[in-house]
């Protein structure tokens, strides 16, 4: 049995994976760069009594982060309740798997590196992988899996927080789908404007890159507000909620 631990920006999501790298059971709980390891092992051991699962029965633990905040205490806390030292994904481990042909890799963000890496290893390449997460990110990777740039967008609850904070006559929503493309009250044209807005902007984005890419082109979503875009959008789109988990499981335990 094996974790595998996505620090985000907002959210923490732990998996527990077989050893085929099936992923049977999952659940988040916040990030919080202002708390000790004693908060992550709490988080971690209710994780693990909810679905019956003895911390001596994990194998190893993969973490990819894009918080280093909070990494030493996520290991400590890993460490205190399986004796296991978890390994955090880097960029070494894209070797053999992604090739990398940007400007400063090292600022690749861990997310993005083990998208590609579980788009590459579930579907294929060519691949454009969107991830709709705190930002919303776009990552390519070329026939020959060559991650070869992409794009960072302000994420869709990140884009609706700032609207509502910026403009005072503007409500904090809820993101669901409107009764009207055009909406008849305020509350209709928010929905609408998020919620078609992006996804217009994606398939946008999709049909500039598209040509830049030998056919066919594989494009996988991912993060918490992808089932709500992606049917929205008129490309098509698979919708895989575990992509990265899937990419890190690949990276620790290739064949």
């Amino acid at each position: 049995m094996h974790l595998l631990i996505d620090i985000g920006n907002s959210t923490v999501v732990v998996a527990i994976a077989d050893e085929e790298g099936q992923i049977t059971n999952t659940w988040r709980f916040k990030t919080r760069k202002d708390e000790t390891a004693s908060y992550f092992r709490y988080e971690l051991k209710q994780g693990l009594r909810k679905y019956g699962v003895e911390a001596s029965a994990v194998g190893s633990v993969t973490v990819s982060s894009v918080v280093p905040e909070v990494d030493d205490d996520m290991a400590q806390a890993i460490n205190d309740l399986t004796g296991i030292m978890p390994h955090f994904f880097g960029l070494g481990d894209t070797q053999g798997l992604l090739t990398i042909d940007i400007e400063s890799p090292s600022q690749l963000g861990k997310d993005r590196l083990g998208d590609a890496i579980g788009a590459i290893a579930c579907y294929g390449a060519p691949a454009i992988v969107i991830d709709f997460g705190t930002a919303t990110t776009i990552g390519v990777v070329d026939e020959d899996h060559t991650f070869t740039g992409g794009l960072i967008i302000p994420g869709v609850k990140t884009s609706l927080n700032a609207l509502s904070q910026r403009a005072s006559q503007l409500p904090v929503i809820h993101i669901e789908k409107p009764r009207h493309l055009l909406g008849r009250n305020t509350l209709e044209c928010m929905q609408s404007g998020i919620l078609y807005g992006t996804a217009s902007m994606i398939d946008g984005l999709i049909d500039r890159i598209l040509p830049t890419l030998s056919e066919p082109v594989h494009i996988i979503a991912t993060g918490g507000m992808a089932k709500d875009i992606v049917p929205q959008c008129r490309h098509q789109i698979v919708l895989d909620k575990y992509l990265l988990l899937k990419g890190l499981f690949k990276v620790t335990h290739r064949g």
